[in-house]
């Protein structure tokens, strides 16, 4: 049961397909974090509009049980294990790779790793919890705090991550949050603050755009001349699949404004670790595995570095490194307002400007 019936509340005594599930809301935002998994944050939803702004997979998540049924994944197993929702990523983002002799599947580590929790504050005016994981391939040690504090539509997250080892450590860190149906649609707009945009390498004849292009936010030139917007969500009609990567940002934040339904998400960080953001969508393209079709969601997701995949990072100059013994923080905040018009930035203390 949770903590109480009213204000904020939160348990780590549920469970899910066999997964402990930690739930913490308050009168106005529900979430909840499979802690068996990665600490996927599996729901956010704003109470007052019964809105879940994340999407989900239309693969089931069976969990453990894949890898011994059929055959392995070259690129690692987070494909068969991808529900959707929102993973955390250390220390590799992107495909496969090799770092002293260190191999990284798709995603790194930490997404597939069961977390520690503990809460440490649970009172009506706000709840608290503490999440903890080290990697198994890299000396690193993860610690996520989670807040909600009462009559307040955020989520507010505080993390550290450590190198426990006595060598340097390079890697990759950030957030992989996905946004889905039925929030996500054609009367959706994507609002940023200035930046660059460059088109990933990786992109196939599902893009509008040719490997490589480079442009200002928000828009740049087609495959066909035609400029395109890309803070625009298409329909599903549109069979896209396309990846971006937003770089030299004015302002760490984002925000995610259905004008139909008068609804927004606003995700802000500091900038300190996620330098940069990557922007997926999968707009009813992909016609192979693993889609086939199926997907519409958009992944907005902060990083710290790009292009993706950690060795091609270091190539670039964008990766992150600790010293031995050394930390670094990031902070962010997720936030949900009854806005659906244009929106000038998303602040720390979660509100939309």
């Amino acid at each position: 049961m949770m903590s109480r019936s009213f204000g904020c509340r939160v348990s780590n005594e549920y469970a899910w397909r066999g997964l402990r599930l930690l739930l913490m809301e308050n009168e106005l935002v529900r979430v909840a974090v499979l802690l068996d998994k990665g600490a996927d944050i599996v729901e956010f939803r704003y109470k007052p509009r019964d809105v879940d702004f994340l999407w989900h997979s239309p693969t089931p998540l069976v969990w453990g049980r894949a890898d011994r049924e059929t055959v392995g994944l070259g690129e690692g197993p987070f494909a068969d294990y991808y529900e959707g929702c929102w993973q955390e990523v250390l220390p590799n983002a992107g495909r496969w790779c090799d770092w002293r002799g260190a191999q990284f599947g798709l995603h790194g580590e930490v997404w597939a790793l069961p977390w520690g929790c503990r809460i440490v504050e649970d009172a009506p005016h706000a709840v608290e919890v503490q999440l903890t994981v080290s990697c198994r391939r890299m000396p690193l040690r993860l610690v996520r705090r989670m807040r909600l504090e009462s009559e307040k539509p955020a989520l507010f997250m505080s993390e550290v991550v450590a190198n426990e080892s006595p060598v340097e450590i390079a890697f990759m860190w950030g957030h992989h949050p996905a946004y889905g149906e039925p929030f996500l649609g054609p009367g959706c707009r994507i609002y940023a603050p200035r930046c660059q945009v460059v088109v990933d390498d990786g992109v196939g004849e599902q893009s509008r755009f040719s490997p490589g292009v480079r442009f200002p936010w928000p828009a740049g030139p087609g495959r066909d001349g035609a400029v395109v917007d890309i803070s625009r969500v298409a329909a599903r009609e549109a069979c896209l699949d396309e990846m971006y990567y937003l770089y030299d940002l004015a302002e760490p934040w984002y925000a995610l404004a259905n004008e139909d339904l008068g609804v927004s998400l606003g995700l802000c960080w500091t900038g300190s670790a996620f330098r940069c953001l990557w922007y997926w969508a999968c707009l009813g393209g992909g016609f192979g595995w693993p889609s086939w079709g199926r997907f519409y969601a958009i992944a907005l997701e902060p990083m710290s570095s790009y292009p993706a995949i950690l060795t091609r990072a270091i190539e670039a100059g964008t990766e992150l490194r600790l010293g031995p013994g050394a930390s670094m923080t990031e902070r962010l905040t997720v936030s949900a307002a009854e806005v659906g018009g244009h929106v000038a930035g998303v602040d720390l203390d979660g509100t939309f400007r």
